[in-house]
């Protein structure tokens, strides 16, 4: 997922981050021992968790030199809604790499977080049959959409609601150069998205219809649950690891070693291959068992590897305890080659890609940390919850970031949970909603499908940092332990079943006991976010009234002179944005003393007057002074420092904000 390290810290600290660790010399492969066999279940305990609609048996040879896999599958698909279907839409994720008139390629340009596809090694697929029984499909099958990345197959009859259908199928698989996920870059190859995938079915019963979009550069992946078996023939020279659990490994004389795993209740199925990786290992504690997590690396990428293994332990004993237990027995972390970086930071069910080993991140920099536990995190949020991703990203990256941040808090402590190094600290909520220091400029909404957004920054922007800043913001407002809870009810109600923003609307409502469109609406279906300011505030000191007063001989002028008692000040605070939340605003007075307000615009009001009585002059305002509110943009006018004849100072915080923010547009990167 980063690249700027899927989504890391910001395009400048990915660019300084860009001086990898020197390349291995490790000469020609070596014959590998064959590997120990699992030896646990796939899951770790028995019982199906989901509906396992989709269900796998794959056969593939990988041919190391020229980086292809001729492979059969039988897919068994089960009709899990309430009208029949005629026909089955496939994905040939693949086909996105074999020419720039692809969407994907038209939509990326050939370029995808730093990572630039090379036109001497495109990637396809291609499907030469396809059977249902004996009936030869393949002549009746057709792309459908803009390209050749979504097969549409007829079938002979109609599956009936609760019904099954094989489909047996023959394809080859060319992996690209690696860029985007998948491929290769010399001996190693990540080997994602590799085969005919079915859709989704999608709707109310009876209503349902298809969700296979065609590869966009912007979305990632949905697909249903089930078990998998793959039979992978490799050289034995090479290295593996993979979705699921090893069940059987077996040595041939022609130098190919033929691996089995088996996975359930997952919705894919990726794998590595390289003849130079080793394995570290450890053990995550999640309930009264266990889960192994094991480091795939190269050996001069040890000492990350470490890093990689203590960070995906306690991501996966913490996820367990915040959300749902991990229900595998094994989660495998691949830490790419530094020149294969376009493979880094992904997530697949019970196997994940890293990132971040480079010389600066010195231990304390937890770059390396922070990748890895975001993407152990998807597998709850991607892997477990599994929501629709071309049609609601934000439900998977931006809630994974929320939970991300939470998971480093807990682990490394809140203060310096993404950087402890040199005296310097920083946690991950802040740094990473400095990422981008003005939502309002995003154009699109969070929930917007992705091939919407305006661009890959506008989509990064809302579905990961301003879906953190909601989520967190919304977190301030009802109550941490509170929020806690409720997400933690969303994620057992809604595991394995695809759930929708709509539906984690819900859960929230119900399991916090209150109504939150206040607030959900605008900040996830309006784009925009929250602009507070000090509009104006005015002191002056309490005394006797001046004029004249009563009639007759009653009548007398009155000068003012005499002790009024204290000072009366009056403050206008304003919230420009699109978003209205909760807001404390701090007041600081000349004797010392200080006073806390509550605005409270869940109304939706724009606009707040507070007027205090105090015995001296107002000095200070802070709205929202301890950034509770990440969802909060242009800060320089959130704080105002007051002399006691404030008039000229106003008029000079207002030239110095006004000219600080020009500045800081001219000069951003």
């Amino acid at each position: 997922m980063p690249a700027r390290a899927r989504h890391a810290l910001a395009p400048c600290v990915a660019m300084l981050l860009a001086v990898a660790a020197c390349g291995d010399t490790l000469g020609p492969p070596r014959r590998q021992p064959r590997p120990a066999l699992d030896e646990v279940p796939a899951l770790r305990t028995p019982g199906a968790r989901s509906p396992r609609l989709a269900s796998y048996q794959i056969r593939a040879r990988y041919d190391a030199a020229a980086r292809r896999l001729e492979a059969e599958q039988v897919l068994t698909w089960k009709n899990g809604g309430a009208s029949a279907v005629d026909r089955l839409p496939f994905h040939l994720y693949l086909n996105g790499f074999k020419n720039e008139t692809s969407l994907f390629m038209t939509s990326s340009r050939g370029q995808h977080r730093g990572h630039v596809a090379d036109d001497a090694a495109w990637g396809w697929i291609e499907v030469s049959s396809i059977r249902v029984g004996p009936r030869e499909l393949r002549p009746a099958a057709r792309h459908v959409g803009p390209d050749e990345t979504v097969l549409e197959v007829p079938l002979p009859e109609p599956v009936a609601p609760g019904a099954t259908v094989e489909v047996a199928m023959t394809f080859t698989a060319q992996l690209p150069r690696v860029f985007a996920r998948t491929g290769y870059q010399g001996a190693f190859a990540m080997v994602a998205q590799w085969f005919p995938k079915i859709g989704v079915r999608t709707g109310a019963p009876g209503f349902e219809t298809w969700s296979c979009e065609p590869f966009h550069a912007h979305h990632e992946f949905f697909a249903d649950f089930g078990t998998y078996d793959v039979e992978l023939t490799v050289p034995a020279t090479h290295v593996v690891a993979a979705t699921g659990v090893l069940t059987a490994a077996v040595d041939r004389d022609d130098g190919t070693r033929v691996l089995t795993y088996r996975a359930e209740d997952v919705h894919d199925f990726a794998w590595m291959i390289d003849p130079y990786m080793q394995v570290i290992a450890g053990t995550a504690r999640v309930g009264d068992g266990t889960v192994e997590v094991r480091v795939v690396h190269r050996p001069r990428q040890r000492a990350f590897a470490r890093r990689h293994l203590a960070a995906a332990i306690g991501a996966v004993e913490h996820m367990s305890e915040l959300f749902v237990p991990y229900p595998w027995s094994i989660m495998t972390i691949v830490d790419p080659p530094p020149d294969a970086g376009g493979a880094a930071g992904m997530e697949y069910p019970t196997l994940v890609t890293t990132a971040g080993d480079h010389v600066f991140a010195r231990p304390g920099v937890r770059l390396p940390e922070y990748v890895t536990i975001h993407e152990v995190g998807h597998n709850w949020f991607q892997g477990i919850l599994a929501s629709n991703e071309p049609l609601e990203g934000w439900l998977d990256e931006g809630v994974n970031e929320w939970a991300d941040a939470l998971v480093m808090s807990r682990m490394y402590g809140e203060k310096a949970s993404l950087l402890a190094w040199m005296g310097w600290s920083g946690d991950a909520y802040r740094l990473r909603r400095a990422v981008d220091a003005d939502f309002a400029r995003v154009p699109t909404p969070i929930a917007t499908a992705a091939r919407a957004f305006v661009d890959f920054e506008g989509y990064a922007s809302a579905s990961y940092v301003k879906t953190l800043a909601a989520l967190r913001t919304l977190e301030n407002v009802v109550g941490r332990e509170r929020f806690a809870r409720a997400m933690k009810t969303y994620a057992e109600t809604w595991a394995f079943r695809h759930p929708t923003g709509a539906d984690l609307l819900a859960s929230l409502e119900a399991s916090l006991g209150e109504d939150l469109d206040w607030f959900w609406t605008p900040a996830f279906y309006q784009p925009g976010a929250v602009d507070f300011a000090v509009r104006s505030f005015a002191c002056h000191e309490v005394r006797p009234p001046r004029g004249v007063f009563g009639e007759g001989e009653a009548r007398r002028l009155a000068d003012g002179r005499g002790d009024g008692g204290g000072w009366s000040c009056d403050v206008v605070v304003v919230n420009l944005g699109t978003v209205p939340v909760p807001v404390d605003v701090l007041l600081r007075f000349a004797d010392g003393s200080h006073e806390r307000a509550r605005w409270d615009a869940r109304d939706g009001s724009r606009w707040h007057r507070l007027t205090i009585a105090r015995s001296a002059p107002l000095t200070e305002v802070a709205i929202d002074p301890a950034r509770d509110v990440l969802l909060a943009t242009n800060p320089l006018d959130d704080h105002v420092r007051i002399t006691p004849d404030n008039r000229a100072a106003w008029r000079a915080s207002a030239r110095v904000t006004f000219w600080t923010q020009g500045l800081m547009q001219v000069v951003a990167p």
